[in-house]
């Protein structure tokens, strides 16, 4: 084995065990009852999940500045559609409809 491929391999290892770390994280946080921050801490854990993933596996650290080009577009893509999306649902008027209202009862 050449000390490159040593490396590399020792890289993934430990990504690898920080993924699994963080996967632990994920599961012991939802024992836990923290109202509100739970999905504050889990969001955290998964945009850190998501680097790593991204900065390793996909090679963005090293690769060719097209390919880190191609990924910041869809990053923006993505956050444009949740934006959008957080718009739209945050603008909506909630009504109820006659057939949900409980009936009145007649004297």
């Amino acid at each position: 084995m050449n000390d490159a491929f040593r490396r590399s391999l020792r890289r993934s290892v430990l990504v690898w065990v920080a993924l699994i770390v963080l996967l632990l994280l994920t599961f012991g946080s939802a024992w836990l009852k923290l109202g509100p921050w739970n999905s504050v801490i889990n969001l955290m854990i998964a945009v850190a999940k998501a680097l790593l993933v991204a900065i390793f596996f996909m090679h963005l650290r090293g690769g060719p500045p097209l390919l880190r080009i191609v990924a910041a577009t869809a990053l923006l893509t993505l956050s444009l559609l949740f934006g959008v999306s957080h718009a739209d649902y945050a603008t909506r008027v909630t009504q109820r409809v006659p057939w949900q209202t409980p009936p009145v009862e007649q004297k």
